[in-house]
């Protein structure tokens, strides 16, 4: 115990960790019971619409997280301006949605994901991991609470319209950030190549994390899909700890603080986790959920990437600290470009195993790349 004693920043991980282990706790277990309320291919399709929702959350939001969070933690006054603007780009979003699926669920589901990525990259950046923490959990909770509700009166469409209402809470501290800043586009245009470049970065992050649901709904079908989906709550789920570390380190690195040691545990407890992923999970699946067989063959193999995502998630953090965004808009691209290929080819040959592998590959490709380019520089 006194080796962690010694590691820098174990409390204020403690804090971010407490609130994402309960909150992504409670949201992750409520998506896998929704996979048994809604059956595979209902579940399928939901997840088809929010891999869209995503996308368009990602293009509206100017920057994108890892910008404010980044610049803020440096002190720069810059919230408020690209709140205005991300706003603005929402709403526009919203309509078009709206007018292309005629579903209501995919307008709030936006509009309500750029307001709460907005708050939360503040709050990161200003290190309020105490604020941080309260309205992460306040907002997982209202999402289990008003998705199961607007669920049963309205269908799947409800579980949209329900994320989306979830994040009202956050609108505070959008009001906060206008009342206490003045809005400066000339602040904007000193940093516009950093901004421009984590645009693309979250772009390519949320690409990269969505294209294979994009793809797999329509060529393989939803029912596919929806076991595929399943297994990737899973793993959502297995990978709570990385994820906490990751938001822990980019303000921290920003900063200049050393976060080396903590990652090197990180990396160590994800192979226990890929472990109980790809030994323990498969054995559960069948007893709690009995129609999604696939999802048995797709969670071994999938879980295993937990590892390489892990460290590419740190080696991200890396980069952005050093404002060298572009390598991580390059790792993304290769790593999508890798996993749509191997849908298409091993998707195709192999079924289901294929897909898993596909992911997996992608995973380790990224990962790869992220090693060889911090060993150059």
């Amino acid at each position: 115990m006194g080796i962690f004693r010694n590691i820098p920043g174990l409390k204020d991980i403690g804090s971010i960790g407490i609130a994402n282990i309960a909150g992504s706790g409670i949201s992750g277990l409520f998506w896998i019971y929704l996979a048994s309320l809604l059956g595979e291919e209902n579940y399928g399709e939901l997840g088809f619409y929010i891999s869209i929702a995503s996308v368009a959350t990602s293009i509206s939001f100017v920057g994108g997280p890892m910008a404010i969070t980044v610049l803020v933690a440096k002190k720069i006054k810059i919230e408020s301006t690209i709140y205005l603007l991300s706003l603005s780009t929402s709403f526009i979003s919203a309509i078009v949605l709206y007018f292309t699926f005629a579903n209501i669920g995919l307008s709030i589901y936006v509009l309500g994901a750029v307001i709460y990525n907005l708050s939360v990259s503040e709050l990161l950046g200003r290190k309020a991991y105490g604020k941080y923490s309260i309205y992460f959990v306040l907002q997982k909770v209202l999402f289990v609470i008003l998705a199961l509700v607007l669920y049963y009166l309205i269908g799947p469409e409800g579980v949209l319209v329900g994320i989306g209402l979830s994040f009202i809470p956050f609108v505070s501290q959008i009001y906060s950030g206008f009342k206490n800043q003045s809005i400066d586009f000339g602040l904007l245009k000193t940093k516009w190549k950093f901004i421009t470049n984590n645009f693309f970065i979250d772009l390519s992050i949320i690409l990269n994390n969505q294209i294979d649901r994009l793809i797999i709904g329509p060529v393989f079908g939803f029912a596919i899909l929806g076991n595929y989906y399943l297994a990737i709550q899973v793993l959502s789920v297995l990978a709570i700890i990385p994820e906490i570390v990751r938001k822990y380190t980019l303000p921290e690195d920003s900063s200049g603080v050393d976060t080396t040691k903590i990652k090197i545990i990180t990396v160590g407890f994800s192979v226990i986790l890929a472990l109980i992923g790809a030994l323990v999970i498969p054995q559960v699946i069948p007893i709690f959920f009995p129609d999604f067989n696939e999802s048995t063959e797709l969670i071994p193999l999938m879980s295993l990437a937990i590892i390489p995502s892990t460290i590419s998630g740190l080696y991200n953090s890396k980069f952005l600290a050093r404002e060298k965004s572009n390598y991580v808009v390059v790792a993304n691209i290769t790593s999508m470009l890798v996993l749509i290929i191997g849908i298409f080819t091993l998707g195709q040959s192999l079924g289901v195993v294929g897909l898993a592998y596909s992911f997996f590959i992608s995973a380790l490709s990224r990962a790869v790349f992220y090693f060889c380019l911090n060993k150059k520089i």
